[in-house]
């Protein structure tokens, strides 16, 4: 069968089952399954896939039918021009978090010897695209997660930065010992009473890397109110936030002798706060 007609049945498939983004999933899927770029295959409409390739998408296309996260299915997610390895126990990382980096990154030189804590580090995801930002940079990648430390031990290792980055069980402060330049963290956020209205795919991630408790600040509380305690002077804490909460988190930090500032994110929502002491 030609790609372009399975394709047309995926879509069919897909969006009978309230899959998001039919056509983009069902490409991507053939994507993985052929080992090409996802432009190869609109490229190619008429090549014809073996009965193997064909099996191996229809048992892609069934998962993703039921609800389940594509880079669940493909076992990665593109993150900072890297292919993160991804399971269930961990945070898909998302393209809001790339701009998190990419905020921190313009902060400091890149030849410098920056010391990083990635607090709940999930997959190792913020902890790697710095590493490879900042060659020099020592990188202790903690979460309460040892499940999710496992993946991201095994990114560790695909991306060769075991000098570089060093991983930490750790319930937020429990276990960290020093002190950093960045303390950076994309915490779970979610209140609780809205996880459970997330789309089924969301919700195949993990609860413990989404709910943030009542308001969705219980383990964002924790980190600011102890996080000058692990910062060299001049040193900088990030966080991205849920929509609605970074004016009130950088209100708060201030109240406490921070200077904080809140950036929006590239759809113009107010994603991040940057804060230093005073």
């Amino acid at each position: 069968m030609k790609v372009s007609e399975l394709l047309s049945q995926a879509v069919l498939q897909l969006s009978a089952a309230n899959s998001d983004e039919p056509e983009a999933n069902a490409q991507w899927l053939l994507a993985c399954v052929l080992n090409v770029s996802r432009t190869w295959v609109l490229a190619h409409p008429e090549y014809e896939l073996s009965a193997q390739e064909k099996d191996i998408f229809s048992r892609y296309l069934t998962r993703k039918a039921a609800g389940e996260p594509l880079a669940h299915i493909v076992g990665y997610q593109p993150f900072c021009g890297m292919d993160i390895i991804v399971s269930p126990d961990v945070l898909i990382p998302r393209p809001e978090t790339e701009e998190l980096v990419e905020l921190v990154s313009a902060l400091f030189d890149r030849k410098s010897s920056l010391t990083v804590l990635d607090m709940c580090t999930g997959s190792g995801c913020i902890a790697l695209a710095l590493a490879a930002k900042f060659p020099k940079a020592q990188i202790l990648a903690a979460d309460i997660s040892a499940k999710a430390l496992a993946v991201a031990q095994q990114n560790v290792q695909k991306f060769r930065r075991q000098e570089q980055v060093h991983l930490l069980q750790s319930n937020v402060w429990e276990n960290v010992q020093g002190t950093f330049d960045l303390i950076v963290s994309n915490p779970p956020y979610i209140p609780t009473e809205i996880v459970d209205t997330l789309t089924r795919e969301v919700l195949c991630e993990p609860r413990l890397a989404l709910d943030g408790g009542a308001d969705g600040l219980d383990v964002v509380r924790e980190i600011c109110n102890a996080a000058d305690s692990y910062l060299n002077p001049g040193g900088t804490l990030a966080l991205e936030l849920c929509k609605g909460q970074a004016a009130a988190v950088a209100r708060g930090l201030c109240e406490i002798g921070w200077r904080a500032t809140v950036k929006k994110d590239i759809v113009g929502i107010e994603r991040f706060v940057l804060a230093q002491r005073n």
